[in-house]
């Protein structure tokens, strides 16, 4: 018997929406737990500490930023990495110089 993590309660649905191999959901309840909105065949669901996310939600939440301006980045930015830190381009200047 599969018990549902958005409400506590069995699923007898036709089906099972298995997030990950030991989160399980009604249809109706798979929700974004930062703007509750749906998650189903439409959107992309990602799971951090058992909890479910919309993309928008979770790269705000967990996604790289610049490690200057703490922006995030976009799939067409041009970025820089020094060790474990990633700059947009045009933040990656010398603090003494700027340049």
């Amino acid at each position: 018997i599969s018990l549902c993590v958005g409400c506590g309660n069995q699923i007898h649905d036709q089906y099972i929406l298995r997030v990950s191999p030991d989160l399980e959901w009604h249809a109706a309840c798979l929700k974004c737990a930062e703007c509750n909105q749906y998650l189903d065949e439409t959107c992309t669901c990602f799971v951090r500490d058992g909890k479910t996310y919309c993309k928008r939600d979770y790269i705000r939440l967990y996604g790289i930023k610049c490690a200057k301006c703490s922006i995030g980045f976009s799939k067409n930015d041009f970025v820089m990495r020094a060790r474990a830190k990633v700059y947009h381009i045009e933040c990656f200047r010398c603090v003494a110089c700027s340049r």
